[in-house]
Parts: C-alpha cells; structure tokens; sequence
C-alpha cells in the first residue's frame, strides 16, 4: 500500500557530468520525500534530532537502478511501509516516470534511546504515522 506520493524533478545538482542522476542522490531524494511525509504528518525531525527522547539511524539501504534519470525529467516517489518490527521499521520507495518504474530504494530505521544508544521499542506516536 502506497503510503505517500512525492513529486519531484530531477535538478542540476542531483546529476553527474553527463546528466544523468547521480547514483547516491536517489536514496537522498527517497529520504527527502519521507522528511516531507513526516513534516506533512506535523512530526518534526528537527525537534526529534535535538529534543526528542529517541532517533532513527538508518542500519541498511539499498537502491536498484532500472533506467536513468536525467536532469528536468519529473519522477513520482511513492513511499511504501515495508516491515515494522517492535525497533527498527523498513521504508520501501519505488521512483516512477511516465508510469515506468526506473528505480528502488529500501531504507532500514532503527530507533534508538537519545541516552543509552540502545534499540527501543518503536514510540507509538511513530507507529501511528507508519501504519
């Protein structure tokens, strides 16, 4: 089930010298558009990261390339809830272009104690948002 859809156009500076999307920019852009989903849901990542009881460090990502993008092509980033465990929850993103799918990305979170560093139970006020 697509959980969020997020629109973007490749710019510039996610391109290397031939145009092309460069390679690490499509896990970024797969982070952008969860940040907006969250933002979206009024849960601010800037208040978790320098207030908040708990983080999300990434502990796996992946991405596969089926076709290039290239710099002003639109591509739509449908987010997608994988696996939820009881710390750590699995982000899938598929990036499309005129219905085409050129590109996956799997992100995996952990969330960690702020004080120990130590995996903790997903908060439910995250839950709710993932689910």
């Amino acid at each position: 089930m697509i959980l969020y859809t997020y629109e973007r156009v490749i710019r510039m500076q996610d391109t290397d010298a031939s145009g092309a999307l460069y390679f690490t920019n499509q896990l970024q852009i797969a982070l952008e558009a969860f940040e907006t989903y969250l933002t979206l849901k009024q849960f601010s990542l800037s208040h978790l990261i320098t207030n908040g009881d708990f983080l999300l460090p990434i502990v796996h990502s992946e991405a596969n390339y089926f076709s290039p993008l290239f710099l002003g092509d639109h591509v739509m980033v449908a987010l997608k809830v994988g696996e939820i465990g009881d710390s750590s929850f699995t982000l899938n993103f598929d990036f499309i272009k005129e219905d085409v799918l050129v590109g996956t990305v799997q992100i995996i979170h952990v969330s960690v104690s702020r004080k120990t560093k130590k995996s903790i139970s997903i908060p439910n006020s995250l839950i709710k948002i993932i689910s």
